[in-house]
């Protein structure tokens, strides 16, 4: 008997079988190459072909029956305001065409010019209805003019579901195939503040056109070094690292340009800073508590030192003393001090830092042997109560070490049979109590025992009201 070969899916990460166009479970494309000519085929309809008519079936249209009218068909949504703005541009044309007649001999060629305007317009609006619909958001199901969305079961049936179905189990009227309705995935329009912690910011001055703010220059001295977990965490000052195509400049403000000095405004520091290289002022002459700047030479003795992909290889021994999930990168040496520079960086921070590396420098996958993920990663879970996906951070360390990111629980599993239950169905069947306090004294729904403080976490998204209060 031959052995059923499965694959896992990628977005909901149930088994499926090996050639399989979609998930069986999630209803998810398995092939991502395909998804995408799908929706692009059903965000661009098929062409209209006209063909060449014969010469012999050619007939002339006289002139005194050329009387249609060209019309542009528009939705029913539109017709009421359509009309309106015609009534009320009625005069104001009328009044045109008078003077046009009075000015100008009337012709056949005048009557054909207007209707190629109308025609040229007609084209116009078209053209922008197709962009419209090629731009248009196909993830998430489909949606329907009657104000649904088109979902396939794992076998290929089209269902119409509600909106208010998002994120349900169903099953197909057809095929009675399980599936669940793909969740809407959100469409967060909020404008970042641009001095927000760890942010890469373009802003050109002097040169430097990338900028990343806040971050730990660590000075240590070897010999008074102490191999303890932490040791290294708070000793530390913010420092601004701008990037341009020949080097990088490290300012150092002092205390006044900490996060709550530093508002943005005339007499912010770093304003200060960005008009005195707009001016062309001198590194040396800048005004900073202590300056540090790195050409791209230098640049080669960048190395990331924690953390390292095997003990071996960590100058500190694999511990972590610039703080559990911290990513620690040694400066190059500068002048004569006996003290070696470190910048510690949160995950985020680090991918900004190695982007402006490769982009202004040509440096390639930096620290990309230092077993840091270099992209946001999830596990699948699925909830013991109702039957959901819960996507939880992957390497969950890093994101907990770094301050420019807020997280939020997602789920809670249990330290025994690793059962894992939805902050939902935690809700739903109040386990642990009404609030989740009591979650850690819980018992297992499987097996009973204590579920222990085991929380999995996603990373909390801004949403239009919070960034609107931010932004206030």
């Amino acid at each position: 008997m031959t052995q059923v070969k499965e694959t896992p899916c990628p977005d909901c990460g149930e088994m499926v079988r090996v050639n399989s166009l979609r998930c069986w479970n999630c209803g998810a494309f398995m092939n991502k190459g395909i998804e995408e000519k799908y929706i692009a085929l059903q965000a661009k309809p098929q062409e209209i072909i006209y063909s060449q008519m014969p010469d012999n079936e050619v007939a002339a249209i006289d002139d005194e029956d050329d009387d249609f009218e060209l019309s542009v068909p528009t939705d029913k949504s539109e017709t009421n305001s359509i009309a309106d703005l015609e009534d009320a541009s009625a005069p104001q044309e009328n009044e045109a065409k008078e003077n046009a007649d009075a000015t100008r001999p009337s012709s056949h060629d005048d009557e054909h010019a207007g209707s190629d305007d109308l025609l040229d317009i007609a084209l116009k609006d078209e053209r922008e209805l197709q962009k419209r619909r090629k731009e248009r958001s196909q993830r998430g199901g489909m949606r329907t003019p009657g104000g649904g969305i088109l979902i396939f079961c794992p076998y290929g049936c089209r269902i119409e579901v509600k909106e208010d179905h998002r994120g349900m189990q169903g099953k197909c009227p057809k095929c009675s195939a399980p599936f669940i309705v793909p969740v809407d995935p959100p469409k967060y329009k909020t404008k970042k503040s641009a001095e927000s912690q760890g942010e890469a910011v373009v802003d050109s001055a002097g040169g430097f056109d990338v900028w990343l703010t806040d971050l730990h220059l660590h000075k240590v001295n070897p010999e008074k070094l102490k191999l303890k977990a932490d040791s290294l965490a708070k000793d530390f000052v913010p420092a601004d690292f701008a990037f341009s195509s020949e080097k990088i400049l490290a300012a150092v403000f002092g205390k006044k340009a900490g996060k709550l000095f530093g508002g943005g405004g005339k007499d912010d520091p770093r304003s200060i800073l960005k008009m005195q290289l707009q001016e062309g002022k001198a590194i040396a002459d800048l005004d900073l508590a202590e300056k540090f700047e790195f050409d791209s030479e230098s640049l080669k003795q960048l190395k990331v030192v924690q953390p390292t992909a095997s003990r071996a290889d960590s100058i500190f021994h694999g511990i972590p003393v610039f703080g559990e999930g911290r990513i620690a990168i040694q400066l190059p040496h500068v002048g004569d001090s006996k003290e070696i520079q470190y910048v510690s960086l949160g995950i985020t921070q680090f991918w900004e830092f190695r982007k402006a590396l490769e982009e202004k420098f040509g440096i390639a996958d930096f620290g990309g042997d230092a077993g840091i993920p270099m992209e946001r990663k999830y596990l699948p879970y699925r909830c013991q109560f109702m039957e959901t996906q819960i996507k939880a951070l992957d390497n969950l360390e890093f994101y907990k070490a770094d301050d420019s990111i807020e997280l939020e629980v997602v789920g809670f599993q249990c330290g025994k049979c690793q059962t894992t239950v939805s902050t939902q169905g935690r809700d739903q069947h109040q386990l642990g109590g009404k609030t989740a306090k009591g979650i850690a004294k819980a018992k297992c729904p499987k097996c009973q025992n204590k579920m222990g403080e085991n929380l999995l976490y996603d990373i909390k998204e801004p949403t239009a009201e919070t960034a609107e209060t931010a932004r206030s």
